[in-house]
């Protein structure tokens, strides 16, 4: 595999201080881009790439990461949305019949109305000169999953946002490309809200494994190779397209909850 695939390319990453958003901006960097990672919360370690506050729900909050990135960078190539959060952090049902109003709504304006800004923001930023949009979306849009309704309702907006968004930039003529990264159970700091502090955690890791076709845990990095390609120049004519990175799980139709 050659290396400085990205070469001299310039990177935005959303929620981009853990997770697959942090695995992304790292390999991004180590293969030639610079890279802003840009998060609601500060970096929790040494990274060496620049970081920008960002709530990815807050349309003024993009629009000052944006200045940001022309001050820092110069203009903008890559984009990599990878901001969101998952409503079982808040403790309360996921099911569409207990879930409050409150928390769809919280959990859709990170994941959802947040992947618009954030795609908007980059379409304005690149149509002058091109560029690579990266939405990162769920296995749970394509699953028929009750107990996340409101993750996988949000996760679904950024499914079609993919599209609508591809299909646009290439009509208009941007030559700006914009795919989809579809990862199945990931093992992301997502999951400290998920597992049963109160049981045997690797027994409730390795019940999960027992589900995915390849009987492993897809890793943040894993889903990073996936971006480095759609960004990279060798998916210069892939738009609008998804990649897979669930071991196998919507093969088999099965969730992790």
């Amino acid at each position: 595999m050659k290396q400085g695939r990205v070469t001299g390319k310039k990177a935005l990453v959303s929620g981009g201080v853990s997770g697959i958003g942090l695995a992304s901006a790292k390999l991004l960097a180590a293969e030639g881009a610079e890279v802003i990672i840009a998060d609601i919360n500060p970096p929790e370690e040494e990274t060496g790439l620049a970081f920008h506050h960002l709530d990815v729900s807050d349309e003024n909050a993009w629009a000052d990461t944006m200045a940001f990135v022309a001050d820092t960078l110069g203009r903008l190539d890559i984009f990599v949305n990878s901001a969101g959060i998952n409503g079982t952090g808040f403790g309360l049902p996921q099911n569409p019949e207990e879930l409050s109003l409150e928390q769809f709504r919280k959990v859709m304006s990170v994941n959802g109305e947040g992947s618009f800004l954030g795609c908007k923001a980059a379409i304005a930023a690149m149509k002058g000169h091109g560029g690579a949009i990266v939405n990162i979306g769920s296995l749970s849009a394509h699953l028929t999953m009750p107990t996340m309704f409101d993750y996988a309702a949000s996760k679904s907006v950024m499914h079609y946002l993919t599209r609508t968004a591809a299909l646009h930039c290439a009509d208009k003529g941007y030559d700006i490309r914009c795919n989809l990264v579809t990862p199945g159970a990931t093992l992301t700091p997502l999951w400290g809200t998920i597992f049963d502090e109160n049981a045997d955690i690797e027994a409730q890791k390795a019940a999960i494994v027992e589900k995915i076709p390849l009987k492993r845990w897809t890793m943040p990095e894993d889903v990073a190779y996936a971006v480095l390609y759609l960004v990279s120049d060798e998916a210069r004519c892939v738009t609008g397209a998804e990649i897979l990175v669930d071991g196998g799980q919507r093969l088999g139709g099965r969730g992790s909850r």
